[in-house]
């Protein structure tokens, strides 16, 4: 058979054959996939940021990312078309389950061109880890998708698109059905899908979207179900093999040198963990805990972080500050509220991929909570919304947490959202709880969680009203600001209060954002400790901290002794040049000391930067000298030390016990 006859048939199959209707999904696809990243290039302004030369770079990558995703994608309807037989191919029934399929495949493929815009827009990213959080807790999503955007309109809108694509594309696709495929074509043509969609998936790989030093142009150059599928399989997957590791003799020896303080001397850790004694350095006080998650509260909004703001959002907050000490140069260890927690209550490191929080082996693990309830305190956690949304209740109540109080807690008639009760209702149920624990003559810990300061922005308008000049997000941090002010307020009037530890601080930033490899200035957060006599009112505290230095810090400051496997510092003790921060980024983990960051990537990447803590401006180091190998290797030992220490149960509080806990929920149910 001549090269024209050959030709001649493949043109064929792929334009009158039952393979047209591939040819038709994956140009669809091909097609919204450049649009919407033509959309997103306007909209992140990135010709004027970038120039033309990478915005051209980009969008070449771009169509790598988009091939291997669009032959994925449409890899199940070639499998299908091939082997169904060709009098199977002709039946009505078959037709209308094709056309049925394309109909959905169009639909879909809009849809998901939406909700990316969107989830770019509030994180500057494609799909990532929090996409796949979301996804696994519906409930919570869909309810504030339906409450902040015009969903039924844009469903509508979508609806008729796809409408009007398929009555375009009906003639085309009923010629799909005139050109008969004899079975060897059929193979010979699933041979060279095949063929083309592995060398395709080995040529392309995620450190292909790193074309420059822009992050937000990076993730445009990527492709959201792409970037959504490495997300999924890196959920949980372990740190040897895609982060640069060290023998853990090594990574000890270091972090024993990193954590060293006042109260724990490098020569007092066990040899095969980061256990120590915890000297007091003063009289013990056996005072209550409080520690306040304010929801998105990012640095960027308080007042009394920003003096040049014109009107202050945060005047509850900023009036606070009169009555304790504020860190200055705080930060999360990542942009969900569960790294909030995890660094929080457990003070380990941000281990890549999924938190533990959300890891079935986290069970009794060193947290604060578990110490504090050994030493007969009562522990608690308030949370307005459901405690099961991405395993907050379950990782508390197996991590010493004795009482959950969540949304089917609150009386019938408070004003919800998607997240749950709102602000002043869960304060007031907190107040409530805490006065019952007082009660019993036991110091207690108690962890609460606002939820206001999120999407949709909405909120009782009681006490306090939207303003037309603010906008919809500044509103709410308003509201987030005066239901916190009225908490410490009414705290003021209960007995407990004079005996009491306060931290009020932001889980996270409201938003990702940047074009830094690692978006610092999302990530910092208002800290401020509130303890009556304990510590310097109105005093601001400059050293580079971190969330995971809260148990650490608060335990100091009670001047209790203990046996410590904390990887914070007591930040009132330590020397301002040792404050550092730990912190995750989709896939990147990265460690700041000074005007420094050390920056961990998959495939055993290793980059250093100079940074501007107050402005998050970063420049890459492109030959690193003495002092920068050490930081980078000081990352190493934080990240990869913990990782080790946490997988083989050396981070358990109780190691015999938690074991027998894992096994309890590990084995079938009888």
């Amino acid at each position: 058979m001549s090269a024209r006859s050959l030709s001649k048939q493949a043109r064929l199959l792929l334009t009158e054959s039952r393979y047209l209707l591939p040819v038709i999904f994956a140009g669809f696809y091909m097609t919204v996939w450049l649009l919407t990243r033509l959309g997103l290039l306007l909209f992140q302004h990135a010709l004027t940021q970038n120039g033309v030369a990478a915005v051209l770079k980009s969008l070449a990558v771009g169509e790598a990312f988009d091939l291997v995703s669009v032959l994925w994608l449409a890899a199940p309807m070639v499998l299908f078309l091939t082997v169904l037989p060709e009098r199977w191919f002709r039946w009505r029934a078959t037709r209308g389950f094709l056309f049925l399929w394309m109909a959905v495949a169009a639909f879909s493929g809009l849809f998901v061109a939406a909700a990316e815009y969107f989830f770019f827009e509030e994180f500057n990213g494609r799909f990532n880890f929090v996409a796949v959080d979301y996804l696994i807790y519906p409930t919570e999503v869909v309810d504030n998708i339906w409450q902040s955007y015009h969903t039924g309109i844009i469903l509508t809108v979508i609806g008729i698109a796809t409408l009007a694509l398929l009555y375009g594309l009906s003639r085309p696709m009923r010629a799909a059905w005139l050109q008969r495929a004899s079975r060897l074509q059929r193979l010979a043509f699933l041979g060279v899908y095949a063929t083309v969609l592995a060398a395709v998936t080995m040529g392309v790989s995620p450190a292909l979207a790193r074309i420059s030093e822009d992050r937000a142009l990076n993730e445009l150059a990527g492709n959201g179900y792409y970037s959504f599928w490495m997300a999924l399989l890196g959920s949980d997957a372990p740190y040897e093999g895609l982060y640069a590791a060290r023998p853990q003799p090594a990574n000890l020896a270091r972090l024993h040198r990193l954590l060293a303080e006042p109260a724990a001397a490098a020569a007092s850790f066990a040899p095969d963990s980061t256990l120590r004694p915890i000297l007091p350095l003063s009289p013990e006080r056996r005072m209550n805990v409080v520690i306040v998650l304010e929801e998105s509260l990012g640095s960027e909004f308080i007042g009394a972080l920003n003096p040049e703001m014109k009107e202050s959002l945060t005047p509850q907050f900023d009036a606070l500050t009169r009555e304790g000490t504020l860190l200055t140069h705080a930060f999360s260890t990542g942009n969900r509220t569960i790294r909030a927690i995890e660094a929080t209550t457990s003070s380990l490191p941000p281990l890549p991929g999924e938190s533990i929080v959300r890891r079935d082996q986290s069970v009794d693990l060193f947290t604060l909570p578990e110490l504090l309830k050994s030493r007969g305190y009562q522990t608690m956690f308030v949370y307005g919304g459901r405690a099961l949304f991405d395993g907050m209740g379950k990782y508390l109540s197996h991590n010493g947490v004795d009482r959950i109080v969540d949304q089917k807690d609150f009386p019938d008639g408070t004003f919800t959202t998607a997240w749950g009760a709102c602000d002043e209702a869960i304060f007031t149920k907190a107040l409530r709880e805490m006065d019952g624990l007082a009660a019993t003559g036991k110091p207690f810990y108690s962890l609460v969680l606002s939820v206001s300061n999120h999407r949709p922005f909405t909120f009782p308008q009681d006490q306090i009203k939207a303003e037309p000049r603010f906008h919809r997000r500044e509103n709410v941090v308003r509201y987030a600001d005066h239901a916190l002010g009225r908490f410490m307020r009414e705290a003021k009037s209960h007995d407990f209060y004079k005996n009491t530890v306060f931290v009020l601080m932001g889980d996270h930033g409201a938003r990702v954002y940047g074009a830094a490899e690692i978006p610092l200035a999302s990530y910092q957060v208002p800290i401020l400790v509130v303890a009556p006599g304990v510590v310097p009112a109105g005093a601001r505290l400059d050293t580079i901290a971190s969330s995971l230095d809260i148990p650490s810090t608060v335990l100091g400051l009670m001047g209790m002794g203990y046996d410590s496997k904390f990887f914070g510092h007591d930040l009132f003790r330590i020397d301002p040049s040792a404050g550092r921060a730990l912190m995750t980024h989709n896939n990147d983990i990265a460690l700041m000391r000074g005007n420094r960051m050390a920056v961990l990537g998959l495939h055993e990447s290793a980059d250093l930067y100079d940074v501007n803590p107050a402005t998050g401006e970063m420049a890459p180091i492109r030959k690193p000298d003495a002092a920068g190998r050490e930081l980078i290797e000081d990352a190493i030992a934080y990240f990869n030390g913990a990782d080790r220490l946490y997988r083989n149960g050396a981070y358990a509080f109780q190691p015999s016990r938690a074991q027998e806990r894992l096994a309890e929920r590990m084995s079938p149910a009888k």
